[in-house]
């Protein structure tokens, strides 16, 4: 009896080669296979890291932002700010807890902080690994979240700006006082003229702003007195600005000029019209900068300049989503910087809160 033999199907033969594709699949090696690349703005190669460690000065790489974390389950890490690598590694320095103040310098290479053990400043040095306390008659600095002032380092990172501030407990909030300049290396402390707010640090010295309430220019609550003195609280420069724009202006390096985000009160809430730049000497607009951002997206607040071209901008979503841009000033551009801020837990607000960043090394 003749046996007859089916031919082969195409399936069958299909199936035949996924079976000899996969067995080569899993046979070779695993650093043949292409590695993925995943772009960020950051000169540096971006590593993986299991989760936030204590610091071990030096630091591995310079700070690109710190963040303090939300979360509810008690571990160490979430008590500190973390400290983010331009790399991508996550460090928190010990005895910092995240409910006082942290400062960067700009290139990302030092921070200032509270020491909770130590009961005063400390600055730490990120490249080097040494830790500088400041002087002990310096105040504990009160939480930004609630209105205090922040810490600032100058561009050069030798001189840090804090305040004198106390809580009003009656009414829950925090009550300006005088402000101080420490030099880092010598912990000479410089106490400045009462009622003068920081704007931040120019090239050639703290800019400040005095505002009063005057009812004689149209369109503006309030007139600004603009000034900049030297570490040393030496007058340096001193112009009249536009009332409305004095509180919230960020100042260029070259003190030259001010960067303010311009909104326009109409019946439906305020509409964001885009960033205005105002020269200094004639207190003058110059121009406005209209980012170019995502559909409902608009500039929420201005962190700094980075140079004399660009902004560091934090944006909000039209849901409240919060993220960070460098504004480009020549056409609008807003590049996202990347900053991954972990949401807060299910027991925190829904709405981010801008206190829990600071901003290291940009580029």
């Amino acid at each position: 009896m003749a046996v007859r033999v089916r031919a082969p199907g195409p399936w069958t033969g299909a199936a035949a080669v996924l079976v000899v594709v996969a067995a080569l699949w899993v046979s070779a090696p695993v650093w043949s296979q292409p590695h993925v690349r995943f772009v960020r703005p950051s000169a540096d190669r971006p590593v993986s890291a299991p989760g936030p460690r204590e610091l071990r000065c030096p630091a591995p790489a310079p700070v690109r932002y710190a963040y303090r974390p939300v979360c509810g389950d008690g571990g160490e890490a979430c008590e500190h700010w973390i400290l983010v690598s331009t790399r991508g590694e996550r460090r928190w320095l010990p005895h910092g807890f995240g409910d006082g103040p942290l400062a960067l310098s700009r290139d990302g290479t030092r921070a200032a902080y509270w020491h909770q053990k130590k009961r005063r400043y400390a600055v730490v040095d990120l490249a080097e690994g040494a830790t500088t306390f400041l002087p002990r008659s310096l105040p504990q600095p009160q939480d930004p979240g609630a209105g205090g002032q922040a810490p600032l380092f100058s561009l050069d990172g030798r001189h840090l700006l804090v305040a004198d501030e106390r809580i009003d407990v009656d009414a829950d909030q925090v009550v300006p006082g005088p402000l101080l300049v420490v030099d880092v290396a010598r912990g000479r402390v410089t106490r400045l003229p009462r009622g003068e707010r920081a704007l931040g640090w120019t090239g050639r010295g703290l800019a400040l702003v005095t505002a009063e309430r005057t009812g004689r220019i149209p369109g503006h609550v309030t007139s600004g007195s603009y000034v900049v003195r030297s570490p040393e609280g030496t007058l340096v420069s001193r112009a009249a600005l536009p009332g409305g724009l004095a509180p919230a202006a960020v100042p260029a390096p070259s003190g030259e000029t001010l960067a303010t985000v311009a909104t326009e009160l109409t019946p439906a809430g305020p509409v964001f019209r885009g960033v205005v730049l105002t020269g200094t000497r004639a207190g003058r607009p110059l121009r406005t900068v209209v980012p170019r951002l995502p559909a409902g997206w608009r500039v929420d607040r201005l962190v700094r300049w980075e140079g004399e071209d660009a902004l560091v901008a934090e944006a909000r979503g039209p849901h409240h989503e919060l993220a960070y841009h460098l504004l480009g000033l020549a056409d609008g551009s807003a590049t996202p910087l990347g900053f991954d801020l972990p949401p807060p837990d299910s027991a925190a607000t829904a709405v981010p809160d801008r206190t829990r960043l600071v901003v290291g090394r940009v580029r």
